[in-house]
């Protein structure tokens, strides 16, 4: 395993964290697991609920297993193309179900899960509106099922400035992601798949705090000595940072929560 995911969150929780009002904000490690926690109350279940839910672009299992402690009943199943993270996930969630696969060809029958989210694993999908992935989520969700996709968008789909979009580039590049998708298109391409009652908020303020976060997690991850030269570490630090060096153009990029459901087939009728 890369040790340096673990110099952002030693249980190994790979995304931005979720601040609200009151939190402190210099708690890294508890801004991560209420992203979690927000993940878990956009899906709208019930604690007793026993839905068959779907972890997209799962990694290390983390969001998994502490999904589970919120919905004991419920089965999960996640989806990674990383052979190694999913051995982790294994261990750390021995009760769910894990399998190696492109997200965007999901190997289960239609309509076989009841919800699915995708916490900043949507941004690795091909497309510029991720309608490979849509057209996934929509075969293997039933009808009513729930979608919820979180993770940094584009706010529109036009021309980025000159040095806006160099930094853009690099970043993409850095995390071997192809684009971010403009929230407008995004939203016409799960309509496009049958969704509906499509809800999307702009969490950009409650993530930004974990932002700050990334100067004195990368200092950290370069002053250690226990890596080798090619295990990933710089590549790592330029990807937090070309992600920081991005906040400030907040006209052009944000970070959404997007819900939806697929459309009941009676409604089509």
């Amino acid at each position: 395993m890369p040790l340096h995911y673990r110099f952002w969150s030693p249980s190994l929780n790979i995304h931005f964290g979720y601040f609200r009002w009151g939190d402190n904000p210099f708690h890294r490690a508890e801004m991560l697991r209420q992203m979690n926690a927000f993940v878990a109350s956009q899906l709208a279940l019930e604690t007793s609920s026993t839905a068959r839910i779907l972890d997209v672009g799962c990694g290390y299992g983390a969001t998994v297993a502490q999904l589970q402690r919120y919905f004991p009943k419920a089965i999960f199943t996640g989806v990674n193309n990383c052979a190694a993270q999913l051995e982790v996930a294994k261990h750390s969630c021995p009760t769910a179900a894990f399998r190696v696969a492109d997200f965007e060809a999901i190997p289960f029958e239609a309509n076989c899960f009841d919800a699915a989210y995708a916490l900043e694993s949507a941004c690795f999908a091909e497309g510029e509106t991720k309608e490979k992935l849509l057209a996934e989520m929509a075969k293997v969700l039933r009808p009513g099922g729930r979608l919820v996709v979180v993770d940094g968008f584009r706010r529109q789909d036009g021309p980025l400035p000159k040095l806006v979009d160099w930094l853009y580039q690099k970043s993409c590049a850095a995390w071997g992601m192809p684009s971010l998708a403009p929230v407008s298109g995004f939203e016409k391409a799960l309509q496009n798949h049958d969704f509906e009652e499509i809800i999307i908020r702009d969490i950009s303020w409650n993530v930004l705090p974990s932002l700050a976060h990334i100067p004195i997690a990368v200092l950290k991850l370069l002053a250690t000595n226990h890596f080798k030269k090619d295990d990933g570490r710089l590549r790592y630090c330029r990807a937090l940072l070309l992600t920081l060096s991005l906040s400030p153009f907040k006209r052009h990029f944000g970070y959404f929560s997007v819900t939806c459901v697929k459309t009941a087939a009676e409604s089509k009728n």
